[in-house]
């Protein structure tokens, strides 16, 4: 049985899987001679890949804090705040990407739809444990 798509809530790791798939994604679009060039994958395309993998590793080193106390909350709040820098540094690095190689508009458009849901996912997901902790701060 669904459920109607206005009574559907967010589920506790969309987050973990939008920012695997971000990923993934990402490696498919640089690895793709259209998109970027051979010779250019060792200064800028590595670099885009590993900040969607260090989002993916800050997100689920976040999940993984058990919090019990206020550091355990503040070591959880950096994980999401490296995980949102980087996504912040992977708009960056598209942004140098687009302008450089003239990537298709629709394909740009839908890559940083990725990049903005995670980052929303993370922003909220913050916002939830600063209200679900409120004590322990």
């Amino acid at each position: 049985m669904s459920v109607v798509k206005s009574k559907r809530t967010e589920s506790k790791l969309e987050v973990v899987t939008k920012a695997i798939a971000l990923s993934s994604y990402t490696i498919h679009i640089c690895s793709n001679e259209k998109n970027f060039p051979k010779r250019y994958r060792w200064c800028l395309t590595g670099k885009i890949v590993d900040f969607t993998i260090d989002i993916c590793n800050f997100t689920n080193m976040a999940n993984s804090v058990f919090v019990s106390n206020s550091k355990d909350f503040h070591t959880r709040r950096q994980y999401q705040n490296k995980a949102l820098a980087a996504s912040y540094a992977l708009l960056t690095m598209m942004d140098i990407a687009y302008s450089t190689f003239g990537i298709d508009d629709d394909r740009i458009q839908h890559w940083v739809g990725l990049v903005i849901d995670v980052q929303n996912l993370l922003r909220n997901w913050r916002k939830s444990d600063s209200e679900k902790y409120k004590d322990l701060k």
